[in-house]
């Protein structure tokens, strides 16, 4: 039995998103809607950073996204 789980993706490519304001935002990902509850983080893979919503929620500040830092 293998230590690890595979993953279907690369582990350096996941990303924390905060929303950073105080209002629920509903994102529309290529997977489907996502609810981001103000002030919750949640990790999502990197590809996210292409959604023009999701890039434009960061550059108004109101979401904040960094590299996820695995334990």
């Amino acid at each position: 039995m293998p230590d690890k789980s595979p993953f279907t993706w690369k582990p350096t490519d996941v990303i924390e998103i905060t929303n950073a304001s105080d209002e629920n935002v509903l994102l529309e990902l290529d997977s489907g809607r996502l609810r981001l509850d103000a002030g919750r983080t949640l990790r999502l893979t990197a590809s996210a950073l292409e959604v023009p919503q999701l890039t434009a929620l960061i550059n108004a500040g109101k979401v904040k996204a960094q590299a996820y830092k695995r334990k």
